[in-house]
């Protein structure tokens, strides 16, 4: 009888072995992408919703047709109020959101919670200083900064955008 030897089966279960390990880091990392893109996806509809929210501030204040009088608390939104000094946008509840900011009319798709928009009276600037008494408006610009708070299709992801506009009167 004739002894055989071969290598065949001891190399062939380590290429399987091998190609068993790279089918699987590969899922592993095909499951990663596919997270990655899903949160980047929410973070980008909670964009949209806090600039369509954005946008709506911006609308209101600019169909204005008179100075309206900034208030310390709304009883109606929208509504300008004081400007908020030192405050974090971020960090507020969502309850701070709902009490004190409006809601936006517009019933958004694959957005979980409407976005809201709060308007703050900043100052106003005369075109010319004026030097003592002056019965009459002095002209100029006020200024106001909106902002504006959106999710996604998860309430993990929001959004905080502010702009300011510059109205005359």
């Amino acid at each position: 009888m004739i002894q055989q030897n071969g290598a065949t089966l001891p190399i062939a279960l380590v290429l399987l072995f091998l190609v068993t390990l790279l089918g699987v880091s590969t899922i592993q990392t095909t499951q990663m992408q596919e997270k990655m893109s899903a949160n980047l996806q929410d973070k980008e509809i909670s964009f949209m919703a806090a600039e369509s929210a954005l946008a709506a501030g911006e609308a209101w204040v600019i169909g204005l047709t008179a100075m309206p009088t900034p208030t310390t608390t709304c009883g109606s939104f929208p509504c300008i109020i004081e400007r908020i000094d030192n405050s974090n946008f971020a960090s507020a509840s969502d309850s701070w959101w709902t009490s004190n900011s409006a809601q936006y009319a517009t019933s958004l798709s694959n957005v979980t919670t409407p976005p809201r928009y709060l308007i703050e009276f900043i100052q106003f600037v005369p075109d010319s200083p004026v030097i003592g008494q002056s019965s009459g408006q002095v002209p100029g610009v006020y200024y106001y900064q909106i902002t504006a708070k959106g999710t996604g299709s998860t309430d993990e992801a929001e959004t905080i955008l502010q702009s300011t506009v510059a109205r005359r009167f």
